[in-house]
């Protein structure tokens, strides 16, 4: 009469063992090698009323990401750093998470092109476009070309249509020289939240040890 009467159930330890081999793989797609450190817990948000308000409404985002999230804001004032936060809480929770920079993404798509290439471009895309919560990092910083925007607006117009939770990063303040459809989508008041870091410092050049 028990429910489970006749059926194959896992023992603890080979339970434990699969879930440990999903968090590695998991892990080794994130790409958040160099930035596993990165948490709420070591973020100082207290040096601006701008960067204490990011800092808020990126704790918010990380309980139940919904919507894209835009942070805008000179380099070292602490943009990485929240993406990277909310990132590793949801990889520990089990999530397909994806973080690269704009710059990384071009070149690694420009790659599967080679003869030697071992990754498929179609399957590396699909990856980006799926994945539970992606973030790219320094939008605005990579080479402009009409091949490049063009991949930029057809992984980011998907996920704008399928509105998979989003994290984007940039130094560009006012999102100029970004490519006239995809600032359009950026600026989508029903799915986006635009958070600008005002009046926020560099931080690594006072704090080199530690910066962000």
């Amino acid at each position: 009469g028990h429910p489970n009467f006749g059926k194959p159930i896992p023992c603890e330890c080979k339970e434990a063992e699969r879930k440990e081999k999903r968090r590695r793989q998991l892990y080794e797609i994130s790409n958040l090698g160099v930035f596993q450190d990165k948490t709420f817990k070591n973020f100082r948000p207290n040096v601006s009323p701008a960067v204490q308000q990011a800092y808020q409404i990126a704790q918010e985002y990380a309980k139940d990401p919904n919507g894209w999230l835009v942070f805008i804001g000179k380099n070292g004032c602490g943009k990485t750093h929240l993406a990277a936060a909310i990132a590793n809480k949801h990889l520990a929770r089990g999530s397909l998470v994806l973080f690269t920079t704009v710059i990384d993404l071009l070149d690694h798509l420009r790659a599967t092109f080679l003869p030697t290439s071992t990754v498929v471009y179609d399957q590396l895309f699909s990856n980006m476009r799926e994945a539970e919560l992606l973030i790219l990092d320094d939008l605005g910083a990579q080479q402009s070309s009409p091949w490049a925007n063009e991949k930029l607006f057809q992984l980011l117009n998907y996920r704008y249509n399928s509105r998979y939770p989003t994290i984007i990063t940039t130094n560009n303040v006012g999102l100029q020289n970004i490519d006239e459809r995809i600032r359009s989508r950026l600026t989508d008041a029903g799915l986006v939240t635009s958070v600008t870091f005002d009046r926020a410092y560099d931080y690594r050049p006072h704090n080199p040890a530690r910066g962000r």
